[in-house]
């Protein structure tokens, strides 16, 4: 007979079961990690700069761009210190005063009564003249002048910088100075193209129509301008000479300081001797002018003077009759007719379109004729420059004298009696002289010398 457990072993058989059964329910028992302190710093870190990275890549690639193309569009903006700041730090470039190019093509441009600095810098901008509305825009700024560009016309170009083009549109020097060379013999319309291929940033039609139609306030500055007959221009009172100027200056400023020039070349000897042989300023002018376009050698420039000045003071002469027959007048009258410079004063209402200021560089204003001087085509409005027809001098100089050439008429010989003059080639050689004579039986033997001299050169 199986006997039965007692009430004590039933519990302790009762209390290890259950003990087997929670053992079988909860597992076994796992050992936690220590995490170290190391490896937590370094993934925290490392967290951090991906989230910078991907930051900072998404301002520069997304945002950074958008900003800039809006300041951009709106180059105003830049007076922000928060922009200025965002600028130099993402496109510092585009704040350097630097020229677009080493380009000296000349651009006119016209700024409208009203213009607002922004309206400007996008003229410019696409005129190729700044390399972003903003550094315009930035120079404008920085030299303090918001708000003050003047109206007008102005010429500028690629190679100058910001702060120099708002210089210039403020109408003010910008301190830098370029020498400019007019040569000798030159008219009005050569020595606008000579100023016109320098670094002046003037603009040209002011200054030409300056020369050719001078206002009477600019003319009463000059004493030696009193006497100067109405609508004349300045052709022959420009001084031949190589001088400085700001890069920057007005076209009223150059004409003054060209002006001046003229004055302190013109001493009171020279004035003593032109008064003693008879002569107003202003016809010594117009004979220098001539003697410069026709002397080579320095020597003979007050043996060329004294035939013009006789010519022109005895009109009753059976020799000459008051003809100079000069061909440098045939060339002026001539070239003036066909090429008809704009603002010329001589041309007056005469039909036919005129040669643009800007293209005045490009004619040949002192062709070879090619015909004897009585066959030269001269328009009738220009007659007086047909001096082997005409008698007297022309209505105005037709070149630049230079002070050599107005002293050889203050000191022409006129008592060597010297009426005629030809080109000669001593020797064979085409040197620039000439010879002189005093009748023209003289003048016809010295032809035919000249022309056997010459003959194949």
């Amino acid at each position: 007979m199986t006997r039965r457990p007692s009430f004590g072993e039933y519990e302790e058989r009762r209390n290890a079961r259950i003990r087997r059964l929670r053992e079988q329910r909860e597992g076994p028992v796992r050992r936690r990690r220590r995490v170290e302190p190391l490896l937590l710093i370094t993934w925290i870190a490392g967290t951090i700069v991906l989230l910078v990275v991907a930051l900072i890549f998404g301002f520069n690639t997304i945002f950074s761009p958008r900003v800039m193309a809006w300041v951009e569009e709106n180059p105003g903006a830049i007076e922000h210190g928060i922009v200025q700041d965002f600028v130099e730090w993402y496109r510092p470039e585009v704040l350097a005063d630097e020229p677009v190019s080493a380009d000296q093509r000349r651009t006119s441009i016209t700024i409208e009564t009203g213009a607002t600095d922004t309206s400007i810098g996008r003229m410019l901008f696409q005129e190729g003249l700044v390399t972003s509305e903003i550094a315009f825009q930035w120079a404008v700024i920085t030299s303090d002048r918001e708000g003050t560009l003047a109206a007008g016309v102005f010429d500028l170009f690629p190679n100058m910088r910001p702060s120099e083009i708002v210089a210039t549109l403020q109408g003010q020097p910008f301190g830098e100075v370029t020498s400019v060379t007019i040569r000798e013999g030159l008219r009005l319309e050569e020595i606008v193209a000579a100023f016109g291929q320098s670094e002046m940033t003037m603009n040209l039609e002011e200054f030409g129509l300056l020369l050719q139609t001078p206002p009477a306030d600019l003319l009463n500055q000059y004493d030696f301008l009193a006497d100067l007959p109405a609508g004349r221009s300045l052709e022959g009172y420009i001084p031949p000479e190589t001088l400085e100027y700001e890069i920057g200056s007005t076209p009223r400023a150059v004409v003054e300081r060209l002006l001046d020039e003229f004055a302190d070349n013109l001493t009171d000897e020279m004035i003593a001797g032109i008064t003693e042989r008879g002569l107003s300023l202003d016809e010594a002018v117009i004979i220098a002018s001539i003697v410069e376009r026709e002397a080579v050698i320095d020597d003979e420039r007050p043996l060329i003077a004294a035939v013009y000045t006789k010519r022109y003071l005895e009109p009753d002469n059976d020799q000459t009759a008051g003809l100079l027959n000069a061909d440098p007048t045939l060339q002026y009258g001539l070239m003036t007719g066909e090429v008809r410079p704009e603002g010329h004063p001589l041309l007056g209402d005469s039909e036919g379109a005129t040669l643009p200021i800007d293209e005045w560089g490009s004619p040949d204003w002192w062709p070879q004729l090619m015909v004897t001087g009585g066959e030269v085509p001269i328009p009738d409005f220009l007659a007086g420059f047909q001096t082997y027809l005409n008698p007297g001098l022309p209505e105005m100089p037709i070149a630049a004298p230079r002070t050599g050439s107005l002293m050889a008429v203050a000191t022409a010989p006129l008592d060597d009696d010297f009426l005629f003059f030809v080109a000669g080639c001593p020797d064979g050689n085409r040197d620039g002289s000439h010879y002189f004579s005093r009748t023209l039986d003289e003048h016809n033997a010295f032809i035919t010398q000249a022309n056997e001299e010459c003959a194949g050169q």
